[in-house]
């Protein structure tokens, strides 16, 4: 599990992997992003507003929910529009068009979508006419099959006749949403095998997150102000959605606790994922369309909290009895580690939890190891591990610096990081690499309306999870060469060497059958490069050029390699 990964309650990430198509569906308005935080004047997902005209206006009467509601007004002269642009659909897709709706009239009201043509005319590429709403609050749904493939295709809504009709919570769907996940977005993640994914974050400590107000019916979540990052979040990912997530690409889950929320709040949330339908939350998740239980064994106590810090280790006990009442078989984890907090709860813990944000992998190497000597040191505190539940080369850096998470050099330098965490693989036993989705450039995957961008490090994740042996193996480091790590499988008949070249010429490399006990020999070997070999670092992936850098075959013989210029590589071997 050294190659998870994290999703957190920021901007556009949540809100691009999922497969709603309106942002602002609950019309309580667009708020931009924290004005720390990393912005290049380029709107994503939730800056998209509903376009304005005369025809409709915000009304905070009598909403369906939240604040805000939309109020229609139609004449004979004038039908009412509703729209909203910048989607994209694809030739023979079905969608689902909902909402909750109610009229004092009987209105004519119909949905299309469309799309502009080079003279300026407009193509209807689906459309359907709703039944007559009632005066009360009522859902409604639709089904359109666009017969057209665009990324600027626009929604609309039109009432004709004379009177008003109120609308809230809109929803456009894919048919080929994968349990409300995007397809595209869970294939491409599934791909990049991560083992474990973290749900929580800076939303949850200090931002206050609070977990039930994210279950049940989407349409009956209240959105709520993002106190941390900025904008206003609809709600539409929580618990359950997050869980199931991870059912779809084979991870486990890893749910950081809000510590602020309080431990009952926490063991309520245990007996929610992982109770029995017997039990008071168990029975609400079962409720809530899943019966099964969760399963979730990973269970971090706060975020980024100092391990010091006397409240919480004045609570953190609470926490330790109510989870293991829920449920016995948790496996909790801190926020950061401290020797106070190992001291007095090493024997109820299994992993500390430092985040590094940083590209100096000699720090990151003496954190392990002062870790490692805190825990060895401390009775009773023998079987804790080490999860590394952020990482990344920075996280801090907010001006144009945070571009380079994007590049291949980022890449490599997360490769190298890895080669860290694996050397010390005898204790650290989870790791999850910041972010998963679009978060202002960090992250292994962007997205736009229309499909999905595997930055460099994408690639780099995917390589060593598909590569990576579960014996780490002492390799020396060549002076001035690649740096190297080694593993083998269980059985020692297999090896895998990663090798990382951040020089911008090629290296060659080999091994010498004779360090080893047995025939070794090179079976397959593929890295990460620049495919047209420009030799920059800061060469990225565009949505003009989604594949410049990617994981490729490459040449070998017996016992060596030409390692590329600027690569990361994994080379398989059969022992005999």
């Amino acid at each position: 599990m050294l190659f998870g990964n994290f999703i957190e309650l920021l901007d556009d990430l949540a809100p691009g992997m999922w497969a709603e198509m309106f942002n602002d569906r609950s019309f309580e308005g667009v708020v931009p992003a924290a004005r720390w935080s990393y912005f290049d004047g380029k709107p994503d997902f939730c800056d998209r507003p509903w376009d304005i005209n005369k025809t409709w206006s915000i009304d905070t009467a009598h909403p369906f929910n939240g604040a805000r509601c939309a109020k229609l007004t139609a004449s004979p002269s004038q039908p009412a529009l509703l729209a909203q642009s910048g989607l994209a659909v694809k030739n023979g897709m079905d969608y689902e068009c909902s909402g909750y709706f109610r009229s004092d009239a009987a209105l004519n009201v119909s949905v299309l979508l469309k799309t502009p043509l080079p003279d300026g005319s407009w193509m209807t590429l689906a459309s359907a006419k709703f039944p007559a709403f009632s005066p009360a609050w009522q859902r409604y749904s639709v089904r359109l099959r666009s017969r057209g493939l665009t990324d600027r295709a626009v929604f609309e809504l039109r009432a004709e006749g004379q009177g008003h009709i109120w609308a809230d919570k809109l929803s456009l769907m894919p048919a080929d949403n994968l349990q409300g996940w995007r397809r595209d977005v869970v294939e491409a993640v599934k791909d990049v095998r991560p083992g474990v994914v973290r749900w929580g974050g800076s939303t949850c400590d200090p931002g206050q997150y609070r977990w039930k107000n994210g279950i049940g019916d989407r349409d009956e979540r209240t959105p709520f102000t993002n106190k941390v990052w900025g904008r206003i979040d609809p709600n539409d990912v929580g618990v359950d959605e997050f869980c199931r997530f991870c059912e779809l690409i084979g991870a486990e889950p890893l749910i950081c606790l809000s510590f602020s929320d309080g431990a009952q709040s926490a063991a309520d949330l245990v007996e929610y994922c992982n109770g029995g339908v017997d039990t008071s939350w168990g029975a609400r998740r079962a409720a809530n369309g899943h019966r099964a239980p969760y399963h979730v064994k990973y269970w971090q106590v706060g975020n980024e909290i100092s391990g010091d810090d006397a409240n919480y280790l004045g609570q953190f006990g609470d926490f330790v009895r109510l989870m293991k009442r829920a449920d016995a078989g948790v496996q909790l984890l801190t926020s950061f580690p401290s020797q106070p907090l190992l001291t007095r709860f090493g024997r109820d813990i299994f992993c500390v939890c430092p985040h590094h944000y940083t590209p100096d992998l000699d720090a990151c190497d003496r954190d392990f190891a002062n870790i490692s000597k805190m825990i060895d040191g401390t009775p009773g505190g023998e079987g804790v591990k080490i999860a590394v539940t952020e990482w990344n080369i920075s996280g801090g850096d907010w001006g144009l610096g945070r571009g380079r998470q994007m590049t291949l050099g980022a890449a490599l330098a997360n490769a190298r990081y890895l080669h860290v965490l694996m050397r010390h693989s005898d204790k650290a036993r989870i790791a999850c690499r910041s972010n998963m989705a679009n978060s202002y450039c960090g992250a292994i995957i962007e997205t736009d309306p229309a499909g999905v961008l595997k930055r460099p490090s994408y690639w780099v994740m995917q390589l060593y999870a598909r590569h990576a042996k579960p014996v780490p193996l002492r390799a020396s480091q060549p002076e001035g060469g690649p740096d190297l790590f080694a593993c083998a499988s269980a059985d020692g008949k297999s090896l895998s060497f990663f090798c990382v070249n951040t020089k911008d010429e090629p290296v060659a490399w080999s091994f010498q059958p004779e360090d080893f006990a047995g025939r070794v020999s090179v079976v397959a070997a593929e890295t990460v490069r620049d495919t047209e070999d420009a030799r920059e670092p800061d060469v990225v992936n565009h949505w003009e050029a989604p594949e410049r850098v990617k994981t490729v075959p490459l040449p070998f013989s017996q016992n060596s390699v030409l390692l590329p210029a600027l690569s990361a590589t994994a080379i398989e071997c059969a022992v005999q």
